[in-house]
């Protein structure tokens, strides 16, 4: 019997990347899951994935920074699938900028989605778990920018930390009550939100990583998918209030690599398809009614 058979996973940003990737091994390990996003194609593309495991999937649109939106998809999630076990606080959004020139609405929009947004969800999951009584396993996606940073970087590394250390308090809080909190800090994973890190298929970007990462390879989102099964699983019972990087030694390896022309050709090529990416979710992050 796989060892999630019966239980209920809640997971945001589900739609792609790391949180389609957990979406499908938790399934894969007899989960049904509840798939909040905004991409509701995205969403729905992976619970065909969901289903062809024979896991029952729930879509519902959710903006984890519209604190309306995240409760009633909890609310569903139980009403349809009948119980909560475990969730998973996983939505999040980069912003690169220098601390001159970076807009108020970019620094916010980190802040409601990487911080409150986790926050939210933990609380909207947490208040269920307990008022059924069957305790839980909540999961939130830190980043190893919680422990390293750049000129750049240092917005999305400060929401990064703050994931960090709220896990801590939450633990303590949840614990009497049977529910587990930890954070996962993934290394550079081949997503969407990270494609500017990773680098394309076959190219140098992608290549220099692999070079200076001590594994030789990116990170997959299965990577992360099988560290949160373990902590939902009944392995991952006495460990709460951890933070567990996952980036295949790329923390103590990390170098400043100068571009050449051809970086920067993959850069600016890779740039224009996040732009075109940010450019929609924007309107679907802005909605909070």
């Amino acid at each position: 019997m796989s060892q999630l058979a019966g239980k209920v996973a809640f997971i945001t940003g589900a739609g792609s990347g790391i949180g389609r990737g957990i979406a499908e091994r938790l399934a894969r390990e007899g989960a049904d899951i509840c798939i909040a996003d905004i991409d509701l194609p995205g969403a729905e593309a992976t619970a065909d994935l969901v289903r062809q495991f024979g896991r029952r999937a729930l879509v519902v649109k959710a903006n984890v920074a519209a604190p309306a939106q995240l409760a009633q998809a909890v609310d569903a999630c139980v009403g349809e699938l009948g119980r909560l076990d475990i969730a998973l606080a996983n939505a999040g959004i980069g912003r690169a900028g220098s601390v001159l020139e970076m807009s108020l609405k970019d620094w916010q929009d980190q802040i409601d989605i990487n911080l409150t947004g986790v926050f939210l969800t933990v609380q909207a999951t947490a208040r269920a778990m307990v008022r059924l009584g069957n305790g839980g396993r909540i999961v939130c996606i830190s980043s190893l920018a919680a422990e390293t940073t750049g000129a750049l970087m240092w917005s999305y590394s400060a929401t990064k930390a703050g994931v960090r250390m709220m896990v801590r308090g939450w633990a303590q809080e949840l614990g009497p009550a049977g529910i587990t909190v930890n954070a996962i800090g993934p290394g550079v994973i081949d997503t969407p939100l990270a494609a500017g890190l990773a680098g394309e298929a076959d190219g140098v970007i992608r290549s220099n990583l692999e070079g200076r990462t001590p594994v030789g390879r990116v990170g997959r989102p299965s990577d992360i998918a099988g560290l949160v099964a373990f902590l939902a699983g009944p392995d991952g019972e006495f460990m709460t209030g951890s933070y567990l990087i996952m980036d295949g030694g790329l923390r103590d390896a990390r170098a400043n690599v100068q571009p050449d022309a051809a970086v920067v050709q993959e850069m600016q090529r890779i740039a224009g398809r996040g732009a075109e990416r940010r450019a929609r979710h924007q309107v679907l992050i802005d909605d909070r009614d």
